[in-house]
């Protein structure tokens, strides 16, 4: 956080009396204990991102389109230090280490007095470019097994379990476990990506049952070597530049390793599964996450075949239609009545 020294002199006056200096803080902890938890844990998660920095500071120099609860957050911490300052004041040995606690509560109540109006920073406009999202807009209906074939034999499987499962290419850095169910169907382990213990997002892993064509196809190879198979990890950029060649080579202008994962997403929601399922199989926490990845309009009813999901987290974030019944819990949801006919 920004210490007296650098901007003390800049700061709101705010009187030496204690009760006053407690005045400004506790209506904010106050309203902090009112509310909910999973909003008390989004702001615990939010102080960890800050690290101590300014909140108007953090979000400057990131650019992020939003700041409410980074700010929001900032304010709970800076009046618990209030607090923990007076308190501090009241219990030191000397009038000078109580002079200084009571100079540090008034610095931090000064801090909550400011104002600050964020505005996302302008960014200069540059060329268009298609996004991932829009890159399987308009290719041929097979796209994927074209690109699957273009593909050179040792990136194979790989690319396979990403048009099945919209794995991440991060996420081929660790191994992905295979197996033939007794069922027929075949699930895949995958173990997550982009996953932050500060921020809370991402899940660590996910497991994805999926049957007919494709994985069909896999499930036998799969049966054939022993009903279980670990796909070795793919570390680097070796598979998403041979994705992105052989693409390159069919003609799919703007198609990467990427194209694969929207146009899961993209099935999925063309085949109307479940919003929470399709949040689960895409490896997110957030129930928002999803509507990035993929349009109805370019997917396929029934190429990803999705039977069940379960991954490792609940999610967060508000249900869109609250009479949705649930069999499962939100970490496990079966599918197949909305994929399977």
């Amino acid at each position: 956080m920004r210490r007296p020294e650098e901007r003390a002199n800049s700061l709101p006056a705010v009187p030496s009396d204690r009760g006053a200096i407690r005045a400004i803080a506790r209506p904010i902890l106050n309203q902090y204990a009112r509310l909910a938890e999973s909003t008390k844990a989004e702001y615990q998660r939010a102080i960890k991102r800050l690290a101590g920095e300014h909140w108007h500071d953090y979000a400057t120099a990131r650019q992020l389109r939003t700041s409410g609860v980074l700010r929001s957050a900032w304010k709970v911490s800076i009046a618990y230090w209030v607090l923990e300052s007076l308190r501090a004041s009241e219990k030191a040995d000397t009038p000078e280490a109580r002079a200084n606690a009571r100079e540090m509560a008034r610095y931090y109540a000064a801090q909550l007095l400011e104002s600050h109006e964020y505005r996302r920073p302008v960014k200069k406009a540059g060329p268009r470019t298609k996004s991932k999202r829009a890159s399987i807009s308009g290719l041929p209906s097979d796209w994927r097994d074209q690109l699957i074939a273009e593909v050179s034999p040792k990136h194979r499987h790989h690319c396979v379990v990403m048009a099945l499962t919209g794995a991440r290419p991060e996420e081929m850095g660790s191994p992905v476990e295979l197996k033939s169910m007794a069922d027929g169907t075949l699930e895949v382990l995958i173990r997550g990506a982009k996953v932050s213990q500060h921020t809370g997002g991402g899940q660590a892993w996910r497991r994805l049952s999926l049957c007919g064509g494709l994985a069909e196809r896999l499930r036998q190879a799969v049966e054939n070597r022993g009903g279980l198979v670990v796909l070795p990890p793919k570390r680097g950029l070796g598979l998403q530049k041979a994705i992105a060649a052989a693409a390159m080579r069919l003609g799919f202008t703007g198609v990467s390793a990427y194209s694969l994962r929207h146009g899961f997403s993209a099935d999925l929601k063309a085949a109307k599964a479940n919003p929470d399922a399709i949040s689960l199989a895409l490896g997110h926490v957030s129930r928002s996450s999803k509507s990035r990845y993929g349009a109805a309009r370019s997917g396929l009813k029934n190429y990803a075949r999705l039977v069940a999901v379960e991954a490792a987290s609940d999610l967060r974030g508000e249900v869109r239609d609250p009479a949705e019944v649930f069999a499962c819990s939100a970490r496990q949801y079966d599918v197949s009545n909305n994929l399977l006919t």
